[in-house]
């Protein structure tokens, strides 16, 4: 998950003080610097800032960061065990411009304590997404073998949510006034974490808490809802 951020440093301290270990990006031709918090299984939440409009990707970075901080891309794992023909009818779906494949972020300068995370992170679990109209993402998500059901979850408050479930995560699909910046369909980010008490303790009192869950405002996040969450209480 990229988030763009106006001021990396900034943000980088921010989840730093999350109980998060960041590991430094590589140096890039158009300007862009960025920071990882990674997890064993592959998946990342990546800062990611733009100085200066380049190129398209950087242009499309500061356009994105005009609104402020907030995720601007989702990334999904093109995992080997997608049944053919689900990949057959997902070639024929139109993408939303937002998502894109890739593999797992996993690098050979790796070190374990890139995954030492004080507030006992251990994988990116699933993405938040709101908007009245999510029937193109929806039909991408069926057509790549998701299983669909409807239950009640925290955002924190109680909200009906549709949740696409694969083996390795979800996705969960709200309405719109779900959204924790207007106009953006990615609304929340779900790590899970071993320890949820130490996870709240780092996430302050601002932070709001569930019986399985703690919720980061997303304007310590950066523009989204950034849940902990112990999984064996789901």
């Amino acid at each position: 998950m990229p988030v763009a951020v106006a001021d990396l440093e900034a943000a980088g301290a921010r989840y730093r003080a999350l109980g998060f270990s960041l590991k430094p990006g590589r140096p890039h031709a158009n300007g862009i610097r960025n920071l990882h918090a990674k997890f064993p299984d592959g998946t990342e939440i990546e800062l990611i800032t733009a100085p200066a409009a380049v190129d398209p990707l950087t242009r499309r970075y500061r356009a994105h960061l005009e609104a402020g901080d907030g995720p601007a891309f989702l990334a999904l794992f093109a995992s080997p065990d997608v049944r053919p023909e689900a990949r057959m009818t997902a070639a024929r779906v139109r993408v939303p411009d937002y998502f894109f494949f890739g593999p797992r972020q996993a690098s050979p300068t790796d070190q374990p304590e890139h995954f030492a995370h004080a507030n006992s992170a251990y994988a990116l679990t699933r993405v938040w997404l709101a908007d009245d109209d999510l029937s193109a993402e929806r039909r991408l998500l069926e057509a790549l073998g998701a299983a669909f059901r409807r239950e009640r979850a925290d955002f924190p408050d109680p909200v009906l949510a549709e949740i696409a479930e694969f083996p390795q995560g979800s996705v969960a699909l709200l309405a719109g006034a779900h959204q924790a910046v207007r106009g953006r369909r990615i609304a929340g980010i779900t790590v899970a974490v071993r320890d949820l008490d130490a996870a709240a303790a780092l996430a302050g009192t601002s932070a709001r808490r569930t019986a399985s869950s703690v919720f980061v405002d997303p304007r310590i996040a950066a523009g989204y809802r950034l849940e902990f969450r112990r999984p064996s209480a789901r």
